[in-house]
């Protein structure tokens, strides 16, 4: 007779064990997601319904919502402790009573905070810590008069400036606002006007890194043009809160900013959905900004973790078809594929890259069709030059590299010999100045890739110089 295996042993630990576990972070976050509807429906965060009795009294008639909330939270940690739905669906709802019992009792004795921008101040000095989430129900009232998010979100920052300049009761202050406005940033609505609206997501995610680390990404912008392009200024809303977070205020929502941005760049979605390249620039500005925001908030193995993931992406076949697609030509898809390789990290990413250079330049009709495309010989030499350049400091360290800057220098030479530039430059009707010039930018590489093209012209440039012919202006 065989044993049986042991079943898994069930957590049966309620995931909130009292009433003010259902205010940390975590649970008002769930509370966001299975409500997420009839929140915007009304317009209001988690923080709110905790601390709103009309709106606890609102999602109390509105059984099916509430209802629903529990499923939606139950189901999933019955599958993960191995409990069933309706122990897990048991130990919420006693919690949650518990909660909903003692706000509506303390409201009915008076016991709940009302207050002001101009009685904030004395109301955070007088209040028992251990009961401030009756001074967080002040907060979420003074909220509740706001026309729109808009409104909530400067009612939010005019407290932050009411708040107690210093001391215990300015740690209250601001310790009872934080969750407030983490809940704020939570919503779409409500970070909109913090960051700005209708903005390509990856706009959005640089301006999400700028409100929580903005004198990091204010001087990196100052000296970095492609970022002074892709981000767009802070709404004053925005740019007042960036400023609290440099006085080292509410670290926390700090710190979820900083891993929201991090979270969101490591997803299938796109950064600029209109455009491949846009895409590439999107990438290169993140990498950019959160790498000069990197630090205890952004631990930089963490920004570098997300932007390898991000650079795989840029060297799916898909996005790469998508790319050269979008543009115009042999030389502009060449350019392009070039941006790639610049832009992706990782060792593996660089060599795909390099992989897709290959497929377009070593293949037999690509010589004949660079030149048609760069409008004769001597455009395809330049571009080939350019190129060269690119590929070489680009690629370096990447393997097979070496081999395709030796096929671009071979299918230069073809290209010269078969079109007789470099002849036709040491032998033409311009001026000897000219000339010289000429051949001396291709012998450097200029304009045309280092090997034999650029040998070539050297020797051409040699035998000008010993030429007898004289020198014209």
């Amino acid at each position: 007779m065989t044993s049986k295996a042991p079943s898994p042993r069930r957590n049966l630990e309620p995931i909130c064990a009292n009433a003010d576990d259902l205010y940390a972070s975590e649970a008002r976050e769930q509370i966001g997601r299975v409500l997420e509807t009839w929140l915007a429906a009304n317009l209001a965060t988690p923080f709110e319904l905790l601390h709103r009795p009309d709106l606890i009294r609102k999602l109390e008639a509105s059984s099916r919502d509430l209802q629903h909330a529990f499923q939606k939270t139950a189901v999933p940690l019955a599958l993960a402790r191995g409990a069933s739905v309706h122990e897990v669906m048991r130990a919420l709802h006693a919690v949650v009573d518990q909660a909903i019992a003692r706000i509506l009792r303390d409201e009915k004795q008076g016991l709940l905070a009302t207050l002001d921008l101009g009685s904030f101040s004395g109301a955070c000095a007088s209040a028992d810590a251990g009961f401030s989430y009756r001074l967080a129900a002040g907060v979420a009232a003074h909220m509740s008069a706001a026309e729109g998010w808009a409104d909530k979100v400067e009612r939010l920052l005019a407290l932050v400036v009411a708040a107690p300049a210093d001391g215990p009761a300015r740690a209250l202050a601001l310790a009872v606002l934080e969750p407030a406005l983490e809940d704020l940033c939570g919503s779409e609505h409500g970070l909109a006007h913090l960051i700005g609206g209708d903005l390509e997501p990856g706009c959005f995610l640089l301006g999400l890194v700028r409100l929580a680390h903005g004198g990091a990404i204010d001087a990196i912008i100052a000296v970095h043009p492609t970022l002074q392009q892709l981000v767009a200024p802070l709404p004053t809303p925005g740019a007042r809160l960036a400023r609290h977070f440099e006085n080292d205020d509410f670290s926390h929502l700090r710190l979820l900013l900083s891993r929201r941005a991090l979270g969101d760049l490591d997803t299938k979605r796109r950064l600029h959905p209109g455009s491949a390249l846009g895409e590439i620039a999107a990438v290169r500005g993140l990498a950019v900004a959160l790498t000069a925001a990197s630090g205890p908030l952004l631990p930089a193995e963490d920004v570098a973790e997300a932007i390898l993931r991000r650079s795989e992406r840029l060297v799916e076949p898909s996005f790469v078809n998508t790319l050269l697609h979008e543009q115009n030509g042999l030389v502009a898809g060449l350019d392009a594929l070039m941006t790639v390789l610049e832009s992706v990290t990782g060792d593996a990413n660089r060599r795909r890259a390099v992989r897709f250079i290959e497929a377009a330049v070593l293949t037999p009709q690509f010589k004949s069709d660079l030149v048609s495309a760069a409008g004769g010989a001597l455009g395809a030499l330049q571009v080939l030059a350019r190129t060269y350049r690119r590929l070489a400091r680009a690629g370096a360290g990447v393997v097979g590299t070496q081999d395709l800057l030796d096929g671009i220098s071979q299918t230069a030479s073809a290209i010269d010999l078969e079109g007789g530039v470099i002849a036709d430059l040491a032998g033409g009707m311009t001026t000897k100045p000219k000339k010289l010039a000429a051949l001396q930018a291709m012998a450097n590489g200029e304009t045309a890739p280092p090997g034999p093209a650029a040998r070539h012209a050297a020797d051409a440039l040699q035998k000008l110089e010993a030429s007898g012919e004289r020198v014209a202006g």
